[in-house]
């Protein structure tokens, strides 16, 4: 009984951490575009006036962190 709840603490720590970064990550961008929106560097800039682009690049590198997290956990 002792394993299984070891078992689901370790999944719930994981759920948290793999949405919990991305999140943390997401709302850091916002908070940085919001706050320096017009000091920021040329190439973020351009993104910013494509909302579609920043969406995907936002979600690129989620995709990419996790997947580098994933690949050093093995």
């Amino acid at each position: 009984m002792g394993g299984a709840a070891s078992k689901e603490g370790a999944m719930l720590r994981e759920l948290a951490l793999a949405i919990g970064i991305p999140l943390a990550l997401l709302l850091l961008a916002l908070l940085a575009m919001e706050q320096w929106g017009d000091r920021l560097p040329a190439w973020l800039q351009r993104l910013a006036k494509r909302p579609s682009w920043l969406w995907n690049a936002g979600i690129g590198l989620i995709i990419g962190l996790s997947l580098l997290r994933w690949l050093l956990q093995r």
